[in-house]
């Protein structure tokens, strides 16, 4: 897997779905890491390198307001039989002009140490906490015997009755762990004589609206915001697939495009980190695993789609017997090239749980992290596991 690490010089601000506009709304909450911004803030980086390179301005390749997407595509595509490198480079980032799916691709984002490079994971939510005072962390157990809506089985504690879900995470060896069947450790991240879940911390400023005319502030619209602030030597390690190397050195990155260095790290072997080989082998004798998302996933629903699982990992008649796919989030964006705001769609959030049983077996050779990407599925980085 080709890993990049990526850290902030200053706070980041990753907006929350809920529209903004100063003065109607004064707070602009933080919102979802999305593997999308980082994905965004990449191609810029490959995109605007190119263009400075070859003397174009990247607004050519950005539809006009006024514009039919026929006539942009027919004016890029003239640009583009006069320069190879144009459709190569647009082949790699995506654009409409040449009707592909990008090739590069952000599979998933996950905080990390600059001093270690050990990426860390969001908690699966069949991990959960005894609701009590020093209360251990347990998981909970599928009962088929209790059926709940489409026919899904309960899921249940198999302790203690009171629980409650934590907002935490785990690390690599942690999540190969888990995939066996154990319940991981917690990570614990120690911040001024304390001990907090994430390594970052909430940070609220104060602005003003500016006119993007004039450069003058408006009276009256005033706002706060949230930013994210990561602790001390911690970063985010960036899984990524493509065919052309990611440039090191600064990207703009989040809301406000604040600056964060970016270098590429060691690759690693995920079949080797995980036994994955051996992993599959007890899964395929018992018949069955569960679907850990550790990134957010979109399904136009809640669940992930069964022929293409099924296809992905070779085997036959799928049935999902039940699932814990948690709290849903929003996430939409802004498309450059064809200048307009992304629809806003509902996806499941990093910490998935879903429990299937199959027929067949499934490929050992499977690449990992298990990934589906096409026009209404979008699953960057997923696992499978004992249950």
């Amino acid at each position: 897997m080709k890993r990049l690490f990526i850290e902030p010089l200053d706070v980041l601000m990753f907006r929350s779905e809920r529209p903004f506009i100063a003065r109607e709304s004064y707070v602009a909450k933080l919102g979802v890491i999305s593997p999308l911004t980082f994905e965004g803030a990449i191609k810029s980086k490959i995109f605007l390198k190119f263009c400075e390179k070859r003397g174009y301005s990247s607004f050519f390749f950005q539809r006009g307001k006024k514009e039919s997407e026929q006539d942009f595509k027919n004016r890029v595509a003239v640009k583009m039989n006069k320069d190879n490198e144009i459709k190569e480079i647009l082949e790699i980032i995506g654009h409409p002009a040449v009707n592909s799916k990008p090739e590069l691709n952000v599979l998933g984002i996950f905080f990390a140490k600059r001093s270690k490079y050990v990426e860390h994971f969001p908690l699966p939510n069949d991990i959960v906490k005894e609701d009590r005072e020093n209360g251990k962390f347990t998981k909970v157990r599928v009962s088929e015997k209790i059926k709940l809506h489409e026919n899904l089985s309960a899921v249940l504690p198999s302790e203690y009755s009171k629980i409650k879900g934590k907002n935490a995470l785990i690390a690599l060896e942690e999540l190969k762990n888990y995939l066996w069947g154990e319940i991981p450790k917690i990570k614990k991240i120690k911040h001024r004589n304390t001990e907090i879940d994430k390594p970052y911390l909430k940070e609220t400023r104060i602005g003003i609206q500016i006119k993007r005319q004039t450069k003058k502030t408006v009276e009256g619209h005033l706002y706060t915001a949230e930013f994210l602030r990561l602790l001390e030597d911690w970063g985010f390690i960036v899984w990524y697939t493509s065919p052309k190397e990611i440039p090191s050195g600064i990207i703009r990155l989040g809301g406000e495009g604040k600056g964060a260095t970016c270098r590429k790290i060691e690759e690693i072997n995920l079949h080797e980190k995980l036994n994955f080989s051996e992993l599959i082998k007890e899964i395929n004798e018992k018949g069955k695993f569960k679907l850990y998302l550790a990134t957010p996933s979109y399904f136009n629903g809640y669940k992930p789609p069964k022929n293409i699982l099924e296809k992905e990992l070779g085997i036959n008649n799928l049935k999902l017997v039940a699932a814990l796919p948690g709290k849903p989030i929003y996430i939409g964006g802004y498309d450059f090239a064809m200048n307009k705001e992304k629809p806003l769609r509902r996806w499941v959030n990093a910490g998935a749980v879903y429990y299937y049983k199959f027929e067949g077996k499934i490929k050992d050779n499977s690449p990992l992290p298990i990934k589906i990407i096409d026009k209404n599925i979008d699953m960057r980085c997923a696992f499978i596991g004992r249950w």
